[in-house]
């Protein structure tokens, strides 16, 4: 999968170790649903006193559980095992209310149709994998064989009959399937969109991933804290004014089409949708993905009210 990264900025972020926390260290996924987000910080349109740090997000996690970086993305599935180490901060997450078009299932046969057959899972992402499984179990009633494909192979590698796409891998293999139209009829693929199944089963929004912060630099640094977050804040507003210049942007990355990725990135909900969440993790735990119940802590800004959303 395409990750656009820095690695300069990795080494010195590590190096200095944030020198001294007189800047923190965020830490930046790759993927190109995080692009709006850091495209206006890391081109110094909004000012982030920071230290930027890409990696891919597994990476990240360890970056961030062993102190190296205070601020980061991980996905929902990573936040709920390490909660108690960890704050998520408010009004900023990558979600969907329906279609995300990043996270999908192409099968060969309709999903009623799967009983027993063998499943292809992506090893980039624990939640969209817990998702899969939660659809299909709790809703489709249906039981298969998962199994883990290798890094940098086709989603079809081992020939399953169905197979799990996210992000970067997932827009462009539906991209394709949008310019040959006679293609996925042809190999008799169905494609869900999983964001979109989950909205018509529970009514509510999808929330991959979020920002948290480690709670020990929350309780120590308040005022880099409040700062980081407002420039985050910033940069979400600025793209969303900008939707058409960062989908042009974004077009020399993932070679699709500005006007496909502008669609894209209008899909893709950057907000922090509590309820949804909620029942994911409520779910999560009930399918045996989770070993308890989580109950997201949300940090709240003294000065600033952050605007509630589900």
């Amino acid at each position: 999968m395409m990750c656009w990264k820095n690695n300069k900025s990795v080494g010195a972020s590590l190096m200095n170790r944030g020198e001294a926390l007189g800047k923190p260290r965020v830490g930046r996924v790759g993927y190109i649903n995080c692009f709006p987000i850091f495209y206006p910080l890391e081109k110094g349109l909004i000012k982030l006193s920071a230290q930027i740090v890409a990696d891919h997000p597994s990476n990240l996690n360890s970056l961030f559980a062993a102190g190296d970086i205070e601020v980061t993305a991980v996905s929902s599935i990573a936040y709920a095992h390490q909660c108690s180490s960890c704050v998520v901060l408010p009004d900023l997450a990558i979600a969907s209310d329906g279609a995300v078009w990043s996270v999908a299932l192409l099968s060969r046969v309709p999903l009623s149709q799967l009983k027993g057959e063998r499943v292809s899972l992506t090893p980039y992402s624990a939640t969209s994998i817990a998702l899969l499984q939660i659809l299909l179990s709790r809703f489709y009633e249906v039981e298969v064989e998962y199994f883990y494909r290798p890094q940098g192979v086709s989603p079809w590698w081992g020939e399953p009959k169905a197979t799990l796409v996210i992000g970067d891998e997932a827009l462009k293999t539906i991209y394709r399937y949008l310019e040959e139209d006679e293609l996925c009829a042809n190999q008799k693929c169905y494609v869900y969109d999983l964001g979109a199944e989950w909205k018509k089963f529970t009514g509510k929004q999808m929330v991959f991933a979020l920002w948290v912060v480690r709670r020990d630099f929350m309780e120590q640094h308040p005022v880099l804290l409040r700062e980081t977050w407002l420039a985050l804040q910033e940069a979400k507003s600025w793209s969303s004014r900008h939707r058409r210049f960062i989908a042009e942007q974004a077009q020399s990355l993932i070679r699709i089409p500005a006007e496909i990725m502008e669609d894209y990135f209008r899909h893709i909900k950057y907000e922090l949708y509590l309820n949804g969440l909620h029942q994911f993790f409520e779910y999560a735990w009930h399918c045996g993905v989770l070993d308890s119940q989580v109950q997201a802590e949300v940090w709240r800004d003294p000065v600033v009210e952050p605007v509630k959303h589900g």
